[in-house]
This record gives C-alpha cells, structure tokens and sequence, in this order.
C-alpha cells in the first residue's frame, strides 16, 4: 500500500466531519437517478417486469398491469430494451414504450387504461374482503 494510502486509512474525523461528508455526497448525487433503469428484465415464473433502477431500487410489475405487455406473448415481453440513457424501455416486436418515471409513479398505460386497472384492482379488494368476512 502506498504512503498516502496509509495515511488516508488513519486519518480519524469528527462526526460532524463525517456528517458534512455525507451530505456533500448526497447532494452530488444526479437527482434523476430514481428514473434511469441500468437493468429490466422479465420474470415469467411470476409474470413480473422487473426494472433495477441507478439507486439500486426495484421496480417489480406485474405484467397484467401494463397496457399493450397485459396481452403480449411472455417471449416478446422478454425482449425489453433500455432506451434514452436509461429513461425509457422499449419492445422493438411490440412497438411499445414506457418511461421510467411513469413506471415509478404507477403510470401503466392511458388514462382510459389506468381507470380500467384501478376499477379491477378495487373489485380485486372489495372481494378479497368478503372472503375473508
């Protein structure tokens, strides 16, 4: 190890040092980082669209929920591509789209499309709860 390397293992700071250090590296941070994608996948054993996001966060969506993949063959859905410098994916086969920050906010289609999810999703819950009654 070289001289300098040593000497930077032993310097001993202050937790207010430490604490500005943190901070300094958290402003540095690209505020955009929770809406690059680094990886997506599909996962067929649960039918999910699994998106790895720059933070290292998982998005993990079922493939019912997202418009025009809902009804697409699972071997085209596998063949995702990242696009835009991680900001958006797209099936070539499907000429389909979707941009990461609206994947983030739970945007998964059109507006007629999303009242469509959301109505299921309440009947979804509203039986889940007479069964359990």
């Amino acid at each position: 190890m070289a001289n300098s390397e040593r000497d930077l293992d032993e310097i001993s700071l202050s937790p207010e040092e430490e604490a500005r250090i943190d901070a300094a590296i958290a402003n540095a941070r690209d505020p955009y980082d929770d809406e690059v994608a680094v990886a997506a996948e599909y996962d067929s054993r649960y039918d999910l669209l699994i998106v790895r996001l720059k933070t290292g966060q998982r998005l993990a969506i079922p493939r019912e929920d997202l418009q025009e993949l809902a009804v697409a063959d699972p071997d085209e859905v596998r063949k995702v591509q990242i696009e835009m410098l991680g900001m958006s994916l797209h099936w070539e086969e499907l000429n389909v789209d979707f941009r990461v920050d609206g994947l983030r906010r739970g945007l998964y289609g059109s507006e007629r499309w999303m009242k469509q999810l959301n109505e299921r999703r309440q009947r979804n819950a509203t039986a889940a709860l007479e069964r359990s009654a």
